[in-house]
């Protein structure tokens, strides 16, 4: 079981990554790389500490990230 202040570590590095990759790849401002992370299915699932996401590595979260926004909904 992980505590509270490693959660939330895990939770920042992971979306850390995922905004960069966000602007890297498609060419979003940081305002709207940021808006699409904390506004995202993803984010909520990750943000959950019971679904374990947390846990996974920040390639593997974006991978659920790009295929919600391709199809515009969490497939999880």
């Amino acid at each position: 079981m992980t505590t509270d202040k490693n959660f939330h570590f895990l939770l920042e590095a992971i979306s850390t990554d995922i905004i960069g990759w966000l602007i890297r790849d498609n060419g979003l401002s940081i305002t709207e790389a940021v808006a699409t992370w904390y506004n995202s299915g993803t984010f909520e699932k990750i943000s959950n500490p019971d679904t374990g996401m947390y846990i996974e590595s920040p390639a593997y979260n974006y991978d659920f990230l790009r295929r919600e926004l391709r199809t515009g909904r969490f497939q999880g």
